[in-house]
């Protein structure tokens, strides 16, 4: 009986308390610091170059085999010549953003990766370092 009451009382009090769902597509979450969507390249600010040296460690890391690098040799040096994601494959897991040592790889904020064509999820190298609505946090304002 005791048990009987007691839960009485938890579900007279979530009577009064605000949902703890929002209407999506209406509404947007608020992505917390630490989530993890979906990877993208990094510039360098000075020089705005690609950070990445194209050396596959990130490729080598991911379970998924989602990550496929080419590289060139031009000038006495090697430079990246094409970076490809496969996000119908990618889980998110982030080890390429931890496999990299020279910190070239993030993991932005957006989550909402929709698509009808499976095509669109093969991202090149420049649809990576789009930087714009992705860098901050506020993708969701409608």
């Amino acid at each position: 009986m005791l048990r009987i009451i007691k839960n009485f009382f938890i579900n007279f009090g979530n009577l009064f308390r605000k949902p703890r769902t929002v209407l999506y597509p209406r509404e947007k979450i608020i992505v917390n610091e630490s989530s993890r969507g979906q990877p993208r390249l990094k510039l360098n600010f000075d020089t705005l170059e690609i950070i990445c040296n194209g050396c596959g460690d990130c490729g080598k890391a991911c379970p998924q085999n989602c990550i496929s690098i080419r590289k060139e040799y031009k000038d006495g040096s090697y430079y990246l010549d094409e970076f490809c994601l496969d996000l119908g494959l990618c889980s998110f897991c982030g080890n390429c953003v931890e496999a990299c040592k020279i910190h070239a790889i993030e993991q932005s904020y957006k989550y909402q990766m929709a698509e009808y064509d499976i095509v669109n999820l093969k991202l090149e190298k420049l649809d990576l370092i789009k930087q714009a609505e992705h860098a901050v946090r506020d993708f969701w304002i409608k």
